[in-house]
């Protein structure tokens, strides 16, 4: 395994290991749970991370990070997903909650 991503929260670790998931990627988010020990223990070290599993797999990861990180598409309103009925940033293309596509093209 190889870690691809650190995120500033457990939010983005899981939208980034979706998205990548959706790629036919394999990819695990680790340190989701230490958030709980931050400031016993250096926040860098708390940090939750998106490993991919398949060394093969890192380049066009970090390759879909990066179009997801520069996308134009973090502008405009929050969407309610159609599955949960969770409420989701504009940058999230799968809900966070349950990875229900948008449907936002469609409305």
């Amino acid at each position: 395994m190889k870690r691809v991503y650190s995120a500033h929260s457990v939010t983005m670790a899981w939208h980034i290991r979706n998205v990548l998931t959706q790629h036919d990627i394999d990819a695990t988010v680790e340190n989701d749970q230490l958030y709980s020990i931050a400031g016993e223990t250096p926040f860098t070290e708390c940090m939750p991370e998106v490993w991919v599993k398949n060394r093969l797999d890192f380049s066009r990861a970090e390759r879909i990070i990066r179009e997801l990180e520069t996308s134009t598409e973090s502008d405009g309103p929050d969407w309610i997903c159609s599955n949960c009925d969770e409420n989701n940033a504009p940058i999230f293309a799968i809900c966070w909650n349950c990875q229900q596509a948008s449907t936002r093209e469609n409305e």
